[in-house]
Order: structure tokens, then C-alpha cells, then sequence
């Protein structure tokens, strides 16, 4: 299948777009209220309330999608499906390294198809095929996971999802934004590792190494606040990175310090307007937490070629009915100076 005719299989795919941003809210709302339980379980429920594993584990592969993963080799393309929030970068400047590395144990094979890695992204695809059906029921899916030097990835911002082509053949997409970029330098070893899989017994593990991706990675220090008195509350914008698979914005929230012992602080639903008025939200703009609490807020939107003058950051508070209340003194402008 060409180029063209695999675009239009993915154009005729129907996604209900209010529905999956709805299921998203949802989700991180329940994993603030539930910060109490312990670090390592708060990141995974964090994970689990990434786009891809809204939109991934919700079976919205179609008939003509599955023909169109069936007929190329790599499968770079998929990943505007998956709503990546790169997806766009990725196929345009192919930015994705070939992989074709697998383990088969049992009946099941599993293949890292390809990855790619800027220094603050990862991104990881993987298929699975059995030599009998494939099972997503919760009973049988089974435990995996991905390391970076042999050490569990801890992202401000994650998720997982896996959808079936067929009855034999697993997609699984794996997207991290890391808590500290840079932390693991330009070139890492990435292991894909699971354990009774897909209702097949027994353990798998791909190990690849992985070079940062070549890119302009532009970096901003502008160190603005604002604040709001009557709540004392503060948002500082403390970094800002331009790099070939996201722009990030790490932002520092001050609140009362009781709201962190009784468990009330606060999660803002964030939109960034650019200074072409081009709006990031719903599905162009990811957020997640790189520290304890809600302090260390860190914001992800699509790379951008060319960088904007500025970047303004609306919060809003979602009330109890779901819906945004906006924030208009907390209204934080950031500006750039590109010399």
C-alpha cells in the first residue's frame, strides 16, 4: 500500500474527540485525588492518563488500518493515529530509527519495530504476534515495561497502550516525557521487557541501543511569574525547550502548604496560546508532574519549526461538574528572545 492510499485509511478512521478528551480529564483528576497512595503507584496512574493510552486501549484500529500496517515495513505513519503528540515531526523528517529486533518464546513474538529519542522524549513501538489469538482482556494481558540503562523509567509524562490489528498481531506504543531531560545523555540502551503475555506464559525482553535523534534543541531560562492573591497562588515558567519532538514547558506552582498535607492542591487544566493565536489543548497539549505533589508542572505541545515570539499559559480550574473555570490572574505571558 502506497503512502497516499495508507493516509486515507487513517483520514476515515472516526475518533470520538470529545468522548476521549472527556476520559482523559477524568482520569487525571482521579490520579491527583489518589497522590496519597505512594510514589511509585501515583507515576503509574499518571501514565495511565496519557492520550495514547485513552486512545490506544479504546480498539480504534479499523479493517483499513489493519491493511495498512500489514502492507509496510515500518510503521512510523501509525503514530498520527495515535495522536502522538509529535506525529506530525515524525513522519515529515522520519525521525524514527528502524529497529526489527525481536524475542520469541512460547508462541509469541514480540519485535521492537522502531524508537526514537530527543534527550527529553522517548517513544518506543512494538508488535506482537502469536501463533494463536491474542488476548487484551485485563486477565491475560500481563505485566511489561520499558528501562533506560537498566534503570525503570520514571516520566513526568507517560503511557502505554496496545490495540489489536488482528486476532494474532498486538500494537503497543509506549511515549515518555522524561522528568529530567538529558538525564541519560545522547546515546542510551532501551529494553522492552513482559512477562505472561497476552495469555502466553513466560518472559521477553528486546534490548536495542538508541541514539538522540539530530535536531535543534533550543533551551530558555525566562524565569516570569505571576501570582493571585486572594488563593496565594503562583505560577513561575522556569524552562522552556524547543526540541524535535516536543516543546516543554516546565513551570513551578506555589500554593498553600496545607493544601499538601490535606491533600488539596491544586491541578490546573492548562491551554498555551501562541503569538499567532494558534491554541494548544485537548489533543495538542499533554501535562503531567515531574516532582512530589503538584509543584513541578511540566507541559508538553507539538515540536515547532520555527519558534514563536512568545507563549501565553491559561490556566483553569475544572469545577466539580467537569467543566474549565478560567484563571485570568494567573495569566502567565512568556517571552522569547531569540538572539
Amino acid at each position: 500500500m502506497n503512502k497516499e492510499k495508507f493516509n486515507h485509511s487513517i483520514d476515515n478512521i472516526d475518533i470520538p474527540l470529545e468522548k476521549l478528551v472527556a476520559r482523559e480529564k477524568a482520569a487525571m483528576l482521579q490520579a491527583k485525588k489518589r497522590r496519597k497512595i505512594g510514589r511509585t503507584t501515583r507515576n503509574s496512574l499518571l501514565i495511565a492518563c496519557g492520550l495514547c493510552m485513552t486512545l490506544l486501549g479504546s480498539g480504534f484500529v479499523s479493517t483499513g488500518m489493519a491493511a495498512a500496517l500489514s502492507n509496510i515495513p515500518l510503521i512510523g505513519p501509525i503514530y498520527a493515529q495515535f495522536s502522538d503528540i509529535a506525529s506530525d515531526k515524525i513522519q515529515e523528517d522520519q525521525l524514527t530509527t528502524e529497529i526489527e529486533k525481536q524475542d520469541s518464546q512460547n508462541g509469541l513474538t514480540m519485535t521492537v519495530k522502531e524508537a526514537v529519542y530527543d534527550g527529553g522524549r522517548l517513544i518506543v513501538t512494538v508488535e506482537y504476534t502469536g501463533q494463536k489469538k491474542l488476548s487484551l482482556s485485563e486477565e491475560t494481558v500481563g505485566i511489561n515495561y520499558i528501562t533506560i540503562n537498566g534503570q525503570s523509567v520514571k516520566p513526568a509524562i507517560g503511557s502505554t497502550g496496545q490495540d489489536a490489528i488482528d486476532s494474532k498481531t498486538i500494537i503497543e506504543h509506549h511515549q515518555f516525557t522524561l522528568s529530567n531531560p538529558n538525564e541519560y545523555g545522547d546515546k542510551i540502551e532501551v529494553a522492552v521487557h513482559g512477562e505472561n503475555l497476552f495469555g502466553y506464559k513466560g518472559k521477553w525482553n528486546v534490548a536495542f541501543p538508541l541514539e538522540k535523534v539530530d535536531g535543534a534543541i533550543h533551551e530558555f531560562y525566562p524565569k516570569v511569574k505571576t501570582k493571585i492573591t486572594d488563593k496565594d497562588y503562583a505560577i513561575t515558567a522556569d524552562k522552556v525547550i524547543f526540541s524535535p519532538l516536543s516543546t516543554r514547558i516546565d513551570l513551578t506552582i506555589d500554593y498553600p502548604a496545607a493544601m499538601d498535607e490535606n491533600d488539596t492542591w491544586p491541578w490546573f487544566d492548562f491551554e498555551v496560546v501562541d503569538d499567532k493565536a494558534r491554541v494548544f489543548d485537548r489533543l495538542k497539549l499533554q501535562a503531567g508532574m515531574a516532582g512530589d505533589y503538584g509543584h513541578h508542572m511540566v507541559l508538553v505541545l507539538p515540536p515547532m519549526d520555527e519558534l514563536p515570539h512568545s507563549l501565553t499559559i491559561k490556566p483553569a480550574e475544572i469545577n466539580k461538574d467537569g467543566k474549565r473555570e478560567d484563571m485570568k490572574e494567573l495569566e502567565l505571558v512568556i517571552p522569547f528572545n531569540k538572539k
